[in-house]
């Protein structure tokens, strides 16, 4: 069939006001962050980052899961626009590769190709969760170099540790999940705490640290994996020793903020080990501790810095 020339100029109408009509409805300007606008569809590809590592939060509200995307969407939005100021990102970092793995690991898949089909369904590509990782990465690198030297580490009492642990036969390993948080201004503390336990009861442990939790670790819901019982501080050993498995822990203050802890999994295991090594391990986890609680004022100095519009 031969379409004449108004036939043509009809139809390319017809589609042209149908897409206009279609980017009204589905392009909407929801947020300006700085010189950055973020549209629907921005929220939308956010929403279904965060539900493609944690799908658990299907079972969320759909306005709880909007809020998610918006809160995630401007952390990511604020750090990159800092990292910017100093550097570009690269996005063939030998470091992306390793959390590309953590990642497959996490989702039970056994490669790259399993992950980009899984990818696929929820509209998003392997460049995607390369460009967010490596934000991340850049963020955590940027945090080092400006507080690195304000890292304080008591080696003694590590190596204290460390004497102990030797003596004995076994050792403790608990699988945790964490939702840290922090007083929110306009509710006590009290108030919010029952907000965050009722989410738990309704939401589940997961679902709650993507809501909650100010950590990165909230996008995995929170999980951060093995940890020795020795390299726990007194204060959270006391909380979650009596614990049994997928129990959680009443609310911990560390530092200005409080933490939830729960046990997913735990284990004994031969205590066989290089105390070198282990001092090492040791720093390590503490240096991280320090700076992620240097990440959160850094990061919540530069919000404030920030102008963020809502519409």
């Amino acid at each position: 069939m031969i379409l004449n020339k108004k036939t043509i100029i009809l139809v390319l109408i017809f589609f042209l006001l149908n897409n206009f009509s279609y980017s009204k409805i589905n392009l909407q300007i929801i947020m300006k962050i700085n010189d950055q606008i973020v549209t629907s569809y921005d929220l939308e590809k956010e929403s279904n980052y965060l539900l493609a590592l944690n799908p658990k939060l299907k079972e969320i509200d759909e306005n709880d899961l909007f809020q998610l995307a918006k809160r995630s969407i401007t952390k990511e939005m604020i750090r990159k626009s800092e990292i910017l100021k100093y550097k570009e990102l690269n996005l063939k970092n030998a470091q992306i590769g390793n959390i590309l793995n953590n990642i497959i690991q996490n989702l039970n898949f056994s490669d790259l190709y399993q992950l980009e089909n899984y990818l696929n369904d929820f509209n998003i590509s392997i460049d995607d969760i390369k460009e967010k990782i490596a934000i991340e990465n850049e963020w955590k690198n940027l945090i080092y170099a400006r507080y690195s030297k304000s890292i304080k580490i008591n080696k003694n009492d590590l190596r204290d540790k460390i004497e102990k642990m030797n003596k004995e036969e076994f050792s403790l390993e608990y699988n945790l999940s964490e939702i840290v948080f922090n007083k929110e201004q306009n509710i006590s503390l009290e108030e919010y705490t029952k907000k965050i336990l009722e989410s738990i009861e309704i939401n589940g442990f997961e679902n709650t640290a993507n809501l909650y939790s100010i950590t990165d670790s909230s996008k995995a819901g929170g999980k951060i994996g093995w940890i020795k019982k020795n390299n726990l501080s007194l204060e959270i050993n006391r909380e979650i020793e009596n614990l049994e498995i997928n129990s959680y822990s009443s609310p911990i203050k560390i530092g200005n903020n409080y933490l939830i802890l729960k046990v997913n999994n735990m284990k004994k295991v031969t205590i066989e080990f290089d105390k070198e090594k282990e001092l090492d391990k040791m720093i390590v986890s503490e240096t991280s501790k320090q700076l992620d609680k240097f990440s959160n004022i850094f990061y919540n100095r530069i919000k404030l810095n920030s102008t963020i519009s809502e519409f």
